[in-house]
């Protein structure tokens, strides 16, 4: 049964008696069981706090959302570590994720254990990175931490991902706007190229295909 005890004081014969421990350490623990049957506790300065937090627990439980608090634990470098070896990416992509991760995520979350990240300073190196690297950069480097987080609330290390808050916002990104060219500039560039490559410019005015994809054409298609 979940409770809060008073490591400093006692109840003996319908009066308060200090403990051992008066004044030493904190003073509420609050006891509970997990689903488990395992008995934990955790302390407290104040004994609404222990309160709270025994009600918080019961309502995880109740919701099928319980995570031990003494989970998470491993520090985020180590963690995204373990979740890079255990990744099937191309070799590409693997030594280009490692790369972001190493340089810009791990620098400043790394030393942090996971139950300990939250969407505070998640923004607040969101914005450090931002005087650094293009916006876009960014979100690459986001889409990485965030796909770490993600794998240790799988795992049951935290409850949720603090990269998915609802506040924390990575800069925009602006997009050049797109000014089409004439129709009469489009058609002199045709008749200027050689009659080999006409084909190229007529698709890409007209399709909008990008430079790879049009050369990967052929004529049957």
């Amino acid at each position: 049964m979940a409770h809060v005890q008073d490591r400093w004081e006692t109840v003996v014969d319908g009066r308060r008696v200090r403990t051992d421990r008066y004044g030493s350490g904190k003073r509420w623990k609050a006891r509970y069981q997990d689903p488990d049957g395992t008995e934990r506790s955790r302390m407290f300065e104040r004994k609404q706090d222990a309160e709270r937090f025994l009600t918080t627990i019961a309502a995880d439980v109740l919701r099928g959302a319980y995570v031990d608090p003494n989970a998470g634990r491993i520090t985020f470098a180590n963690f995204a570590e373990q979740w890079l070896t255990a990744q099937t990416f191309t070799e590409t992509t693997r030594e280009a994720t490692e790369l972001r991760l190493r340089l810009h995520a791990t620098p400043v979350l790394g030393d942090h254990e996971l139950r300990n990240l939250k969407p505070s300073m998640i923004q607040a190196w969101l914005r450090g990175l931002q005087s650094k690297i293009a916006p876009s950069y960014v979100r690459t480097v986001l889409t990485n931490t965030s796909a770490v987080l993600n794998a240790a609330v799988d795992d049951g290390l935290i409850p949720s991902n603090p990269c998915k808050a609802k506040w924390v916002r990575p800069p925009k990104v602006d997009r050049d706007k797109v000014e089409p060219w004439p129709v009469a500039q489009v058609e002199s560039v045709i008749e200027q190229l050689p009659e080999r490559y006409r084909a190229l410019a007529v698709v890409g005015a007209g399709c909008g295909l990008r430079q790879g994809e049009i050369f990967g054409l052929r004529v049957q298609d």
